[in-house]
């Protein structure tokens, strides 16, 4: 029998730092990410993450095949950056809505973090974005907004733009530009309590500057990926173009102020968005750390500019290029509004329940334009178990709005465009889970202005056109151009005038 050497035994010193060793070692193990089932996906690479896996610029087709592969949640890494992607409907309601506290923070994104400086609403979180949500939102509800209040000034910018659509007439058009500056117009009249002329050079300036900045950050993945690559020499990726694009559009923000602090110095009162915050900031110069304060309010115009011009303005391109492409729809779309108002009678809200086929055509037009198909990301603001998965705090969310407009289980023949999917046995708007302004506490803000624009936009175009492709001019790829919205391709269309009965 062997004997046990008491002398060469481990001392209980030595015992109970081994198991403190021990444990440690087992809990630092356990805890790690990767054993906390996080959500499956391609695998990730050193330094560039799971980029070879989603091939070129345009990410929604990669996207729909990792889902099909891994499930509703899965996971992508953008260089270092883990990204959870929710895929389908039910998913992404079950996040923004049932978990809405968790799925409703904004993840730090370097062009938009360099630009705004953490103002505005789009891209803050926490108290400080409620508060300054609440109010905007009190102000546009106050001006009308998603009302019959708006519906005036909103029909008087209308009639402008027929009568410019009206001098192009009978000759190619590519119509981007007179609808941009149309419906930016709305949005500067409840913001800035002006409208401007179509030929305006400081307007035309502006306009071209926003096109510019939106289509460069939508371009600008690469640099959020990789924000050291800002150093290198020259402008390659265009963050300095980005942030002088940038700084123009906040300086005219800040004279159209400056106007407003003076007309309010010499008691004249404005009836819009800005004289009404500039009253609130005045109310709260005592308080300490307002959230009200004019860099906040220069912020907030470039928001709601921005929210209030691009996807209006997009969908009504796509409007017109879907009617251009489908006259038995575009033709049943005039028979309708033609036994409803002929060709005098302005439309308003009140029609939107008799044009249900055009109420249609308009919903259809947004689920497959999909302007927005990669929504808005989010961020979770703390750890979370969803659907079986891990989420670590800080994890940024992307609500694949794209595959819920493409499902076919949801919208049989989702490629064609079809607006009857819209309508129930009998005639009815069925609207099903259609969500182009996304979900949740963090929807768009204008989502009430944005469905009275495009019903009344869109009815009154048909009552006075006919859209069809120019001459010589082939249809464009209909995928559209991906960046922070989904843009036609340039097109161009002969719009002709109609005479109703």
């Amino acid at each position: 029998m062997i004997g046990i050497d008491m002398d060469a035994s481990i001392s209980n010193p030595q015992i109970w730092l081994i198991g403190i060793i021990v444990f440690f070692l087992a809990y630092n193990y356990l805890t790690k990410e990767s054993w906390k089932r996080l959500p499956p996906g391609p695998p990730s690479l050193p330094l560039i993450g799971s980029l070879p896996f989603l091939g070129s610029s345009d990410i929604r087709e990669p996207l729909r095949k990792l889902a099909n592969k891994y499930g509703d949640v899965f996971t992508i890494y953008l260089g270092s950056r883990r990204v959870v992607v929710l895929d389908g409907y039910d998913v992404i309601h079950d996040a923004f809505v049932k978990n809405a506290k968790v799925f409703s923070g904004r993840p730090n994104i370097f062009t938009i973090k360099i630009i705004t400086g953490g103002y505005g609403i789009v891209s803050t979180e926490g108290e400080f974005c409620r508060e300054q949500r609440r109010y905007a939102l009190h102000i546009l509800r106050d001006f009308g907004v998603g009302r019959s209040k708006l519906e005036g000034r909103m029909l008087e910018e209308i009639t402008f733009f027929i009568q410019e659509m009206e001098k192009n007439t009978d000759k190619p058009l590519y119509p981007q530009a007179i609808i941009q500056k149309s419906v930016a117009n709305v949005i500067a009249s409840v913001t800035f309590g002006k409208r401007m002329n179509y030929e305006d050079p400081i307007f035309t300036k502006f306009m071209e500057t926003f096109n510019r900045n939106f289509r460069v950050i939508g371009s600008s993945g690469f640099i959020n990926i990789f924000p050291f690559v800002r150093y290198l020499p020259g402008d390659l990726f265009h963050i300095k173009q980005l942030q002088r694009d940038y700084d123009y559009l906040i300086s005219e923000y800040q004279r159209i102020i400056d106007e407003h602090k003076k007309a309010a110095k010499e008691g004249k009162q404005d009836d819009d968005f800005i004289s009404v915050y500039l009253k609130k900031i005045e109310e709260e110069k005592n308080v300490e750390d307002s959230s009200f304060t004019e860099k906040q309010l220069v912020c907030l115009c470039n928001d709601l500019f921005s929210a209030g011009t691009e996807t209006s303005s997009t969908t009504l391109e796509w409007a017109i290029l879907f009617m251009s492409l489908n006259s038995d729809t575009q033709a049943r779309v005039h028979a309708e509004i033609d036994d409803v108002l002929g060709n005098d009678a302005l439309p308003s809200m009140h029609h939107r329940i008799q044009l249900p086929f055009t109420e249609a055509t308009i919903l259809e037009t947004q689920r497959l334009g999909n302007i927005v198909p990669l929504g808005v990301p989010h961020a979770v603001t703390e750890d979370v178990y969803f659907r079986d998965y891990f989420i670590p705090k800080g994890t940024m969310i992307i609500p694949n709005l794209y595959s819920v407009h493409i499902h076919p289980e949801l919208w049989p023949e989702p490629e064609k465009f079809k607006p009857e999917r819209f309508l129930d046995s009998d005639g009815n708007i069925d609207q099903k889970e259609l969500i182009p302004f996304s979900v949740g506490k963090r929807q768009c803000l204008g989502e009430g202005m944005a469905k009275m624009e495009l019903f009344l936009y869109f009815t009154s175009m048909m009552q006075h056109f006919n859209f069809k492709l120019a001459p010589g001019c082939p249809a464009p790829n209909m995928k559209g151009l991906l960046g922070l919205t989904n843009t036609p391709e340039p097109f161009h269309v002969l719009v002709e005038k109609r005479n109703s009965k």
